[in-house]
């Protein structure tokens, strides 16, 4: 029997690399975008720059070239950041997940799926998921300078013969740093190649990156210098071999240098020196069975190794089998559910599901409630490090977690939208530094399991095209986290999260020449004084140029991230950006 047309067009259409979902379809989760325009507006020029700018962020970013990033009351190491669907994950530390070696003009967005999504991209992925989207497109030149020595050159050129479309995107910069010792420089390119043969795509990525910066009190109370090198590669193979089949095979491989110097001043005091590598396999079939029915299942395999002078030489090797149905119930009704086997050489195996129903209630409403487990590995640095300020525990236990959300998503016909979300989130064996509460150096800050966390908490996201002339956004987030810690204990991450964000960005554009951005954010951390910080963002058009004038921190707001570092002050920076066809 002949696939019904719809069916048809489906498989025809290659799945595109998603963080949401391996079926398509809404997956009942809460999921933002941050589409290419809105990263031709927002200040900076980095990822850490736009995540900023998401829905309950919790960004670390002490300098250019280093910055954690956490939601729902997580830590860093338990957000997963992909890259076109390829783990960045670094199995020595979670601080080296933005190593990205992705120029900023190399990005089409940027997908953030809040909530655990384990059951569909393995362990890590607890607090969420950030996949970044690479293009084959565009040409452009950007220049930019300004504040806190500030310089920064960007250049992307793309070329389309017939199927075939290529890309090469390089950049460089460089800063002072806003205080003493965190002067940072990086240079990164990535080229991409992308060929289409009838129904078959074919994708081939590299990218290399170098970080050079000071790191002054951001591990502990020294003056430090770091030094990173990033390579990595992959390569997609898409098919539709029949009407109702779509299949993925997905290679990467990802090798990383991590030079430490506990004192720049100092090099013989303590400097440790890390090498590792990291390979993956994938291979997906996705089959649409009916208009109603889509199944995807899988497997992957990974294999890391790592050489260092204090962690010692380490290998991991993990395997995993995964298996994701959509089905449409009616017009109004979509489920689908998870199921995600994970085995590994270091924590034996784990089940990990999840599943989800959306409902259409009418009149561009749409209710959702999902469940999904979780669970995360400790790094080798939780397990092994140790130095003057940290010290890692061998006895670590992987910590697990459950999670519960209920949303409802609202659209209108004149283009006014919003979604809000409650969660709930238990977490057993969570995994935090810790030490006696008021000590400071030489005490150190040592790996441990918690006990039980829980974290509830609400989010809105909401916006309007245009209002008084203005495109409106809205974005705020409140939680409560509890642990069952020993009395006494203060916690590094785990027991500090953000329990307030607000966010309100407005832009107007008077003219096809003219606009402007401006954003206010607001958070608080537990035990910690609220702040409030306003960037902006002015741009005019010269011809095919962008001539635009960044500020941030105007309120000159005082802050500290979640291991007590403070905060850049206001600055400003002039840029110039050129696009061509």
């Amino acid at each position: 029997m002949a696939a019904a047309p719809a069916l048809r067009a489906q498989a025809a259409t290659l799945p595109p690399i998603t963080v949401a979902s391996r079926v398509g379809g809404d997956p009942a989760r809460s999921l933002q975008v941050i589409d290419r325009a809105t990263l031709d507006r927002l200040p900076g020029t980095s990822v850490q720059a736009a995540l900023a700018w998401a829905l309950g962020s919790d960004l670390q970013g002490r300098s250019t070239a280093q910055a954690d990033f956490a939601m729902r009351g997580g830590s860093y190491e338990q957000t997963l950041i992909l890259v076109d669907g390829q783990r960045m994950r670094d199995l020595q530390t979670g601080h080296f997940a933005l190593d990205l070696a992705v120029p900023y003009e190399a990005i089409e967005r940027i997908e953030i799926v809040r909530g655990p999504a384990a059951a569909q991209y393995g362990a890590d992925a607890v607090g969420g998921a950030v996949n970044i989207v690479t293009r084959t497109s565009g040409r452009a030149l950007r220049v930019r300078g300004g504040g806190f020595g500030t310089a920064d050159l960007g250049a992307s050129y793309a070329v389309t013969r017939g199927a075939t479309a290529a890309a090469l995107h390089a950049e460089h910069q460089r800063t002072d740093g806003h205080r003493a010792g965190t002067d940072a420089e990086l240079t990164q390119a990535r080229a991409s190649v992308r060929t289409r043969i009838g129904s078959q795509m074919l994708r081939t990525d590299i990218g290399v990156g170098v970080r050079e910066f000071g790191a002054n009190t951001f591990y502990g109370p020294f003056d430090s210098f770091e030094r990173t090198r990033t390579l990595t590669a992959g390569v997609v193979h898409d098919a539709a071999p029949t009407p109702t089949i779509a299949t993925r095979i997905r290679a990467g491989y990802r090798y990383h240098t991590d030079d430490f110097i506990l004192d720049r001043n100092n090099v013989a005091r303590y400097r440790n020196d890390h090498r590792s590598h990291q390979s993956e396999l994938e291979a997906t079939v996705r089959i649409a069975a009916s208009d109603a029915t889509t199944l995807a299942v899988g497997a992957e395999g990974l294999l890391a190794t790592l050489n260092s002078t204090n962690l010692g030489e380490r290998d991991q090797r993990r395997g995993a089998l995964f298996s994701e149905l959509r089905q449409r119930f009616s017009s109004r009704i979509d489920g689908h559910a998870g199921l995600r086997l994970d085995g590994g050489s270091d924590f034996g195996s784990q089940w990990v599901p999840s599943a989800g129903v959306t409902v259409a209630i009418g009149q561009g409403a749409t209710a959702r409630a999902n469940y999904a487990a979780g669970w995360r590995q400790p790094t080798w640095f939780e397990r092994y490090y140790s130095d003057p300020a940290n010290l890692g525990n061998p006895d670590l236990r992987p910590e697990r977690f459950d999670n519960g959300e209920l949303g409802l998503a609202l659209r209108s016909r004149s283009g006014w939208h919003g979604d809000v979300a409650a969660f709930h989130r238990e977490g057993r064996d969570a995994l935090d530094w810790v030490r006696p509460a008021g000590q400071t150096p030489p005490a150190r800050w040592v790996g441990a399991n918690l006990g039980t966390v829980r974290t509830t908490g609400v989010e809105l996201l909401g916006g309007t095209p245009s209002f008084a002339g203005v495109d409106w956004q809205l974005r705020a987030s409140a939680l409560t986290a509890s642990a069952s810690a020993a009395p006494g204990v203060e916690g590094k991450y785990a027991l500090r999260p953000l329990t307030q964000t607000a966010g309100l960005t407005a832009r107007w554009s008077p003219s096809s020449r003219w606009w402007a951005l401006v954003d206010a954010s607001h958070a608080k951390r537990v035990r910690e004084a609220a702040y409030t910080t306003v960037g902006a963002r002015l741009g005019v058009a010269v011809g095919a140029a962008n001539v635009s004038l960044e500020l941030t921190n105007l309120g000159r707001a005082q802050a500290l991230d979640a291991s007590g570092f403070p905060m850049p002050g206001p600055m400003a920076v002039l840029g110039v950006v050129w696009r061509g066809r």
